[in-house]
């Protein structure tokens, strides 16, 4: 879900005053942020991640602490760590796979008997979002079972329209990356859902301000300002999922002229999406998870931009989020520039 009450930002914090698994996993976060972000010791976070680690791995085979959400959350921030040294279209060490898979279960026990938002909704929806985006890093369907999420169209709030869209990334995710990819029903089935998502969603998803592009030349990104972070993560989940099924479409051509034929209208849509999506990143800055949707968008389909203008604007967007927040990594946009014929700096 999209988590309005931030329960990662007040709750989280205040249960680690009597956790010290979860202050030493937060210490080891934030050390690590900074030590990517600013001249800070990077052998700090190091140390703080060794101590939460000593005391997180004997819990983990606790049945009743696994239970606890101080050390669910512990587990969710040092997954999130170890996101930070996967290099987009890397390898994953899944170093927290196993304490992944306790949350999962754990959340699964007692999410069907909660209503409304609550601190265990909200590990739970964290770990698949971070298991989601590893899926994307990775080019590999979900290790982690999904859990039977709201896909419905009914009237609902905007938060769980949003998370709606979640739900239905990781099914394009599963789709786009697993041995059924060829199945033209079920390509069809997420895409019917992905428009459909478009068109029943609420009229308060729609921009408050849009702008096609700045100068009218229709390279630069267009500015598409939101209301509220449901609003906009729920039109970065879809527009994501959209060009995943776009550039996987069974249908295309494999060989011959209608290949190229197809490819070149493949490649404008998701220039199209990718435009749209860095676009939205810039003109919500305070959303800033949206920043890390349209790299990873830029990480999957960045080499099929051409022109020189368009690449120096996705590097730059693509810098302008590793220098705040310390990731993605820089390695993978060194990978684009070289698949653009860049010569090295």
């Amino acid at each position: 879900m999209v988590d309005n009450e931030c329960h990662f930002g007040v709750h989280v914090v205040q249960r680690a005053k009597k956790n010290s698994t979860l202050m030493n996993a937060i210490l080891a976060l934030s050390a690590r942020q900074l030590s990517r972000t600013t001249d800070f010791d990077p052998y700090i976070a190091d140390a703080y991640y060794q101590r939460c680690f000593d005391t997180l791995i004997p819990a983990l085979n606790d049945n009743v602490a696994i239970k606890e959400e101080s050390l669910l959350a512990a587990t969710i921030i040092l997954r999130l760590l170890e996101e930070m040294n996967i290099s987009v279209i890397g390898s994953d060490p899944q170093g927290h796979l196993f304490g992944t898979q306790a949350i999962i279960r754990a959340a699964e026990q007692s999410y069907a008997a909660t209503s409304g938002p609550s601190f265990r909704q909200a590990i739970y929806w964290a770990a698949f979002r971070q298991e989601l985006w590893i899926s994307l890093m990775t080019q590999r369907a979900f290790q982690l079972h999904i859990f039977p999420a709201d896909r419905s169209l009914e009237a609902a709030s905007d938060s769980i329209w949003a998370t709606r869209t979640i739900a239905h990334l990781g099914d394009v995710s599963n789709f786009v990356f697993g041995e059924g990819r060829h199945s033209i029903s079920r390509y069809s089935q997420l895409m019917d859902e992905n428009r459909s998502w478009k068109t029943r969603r609420p009229d308060s998803f729609d921009p408050f301000f849009y702008r096609h592009d700045r100068d009218g030349s229709g390279r630069m990104f267009p500015d598409i300002r939101f209301h509220e972070k449901s609003h906009v993560m729920g039109m970065q989940y879809n527009t994501l999922a959209h060009m995943l099924l776009v550039v996987h479409d069974p249908t295309i051509p494999q060989l011959g002229p209608a290949h190229k034929q197809s490819r070149a209208f493949v490649d404008k849509i998701v220039q199209d999406d990718v435009r749209a999506l860095s676009g939205v990143a810039l003109s919500n800055p305070k959303v800033f998870p949206c920043k890390f949707v349209a790299c990873f968008a830029i990480a999957l389909v960045g080499d099929r931009f051409t022109a020189r203008e368009d690449q120096e604007r996705l590097r730059d967007l693509w810098y302008a989020c590793e220098r705040s927040h310390g990731f993605p990594p820089t390695a993978t946009i060194h990978q684009l520039e070289e698949s653009w014929g860049w010569h090295p700096r």
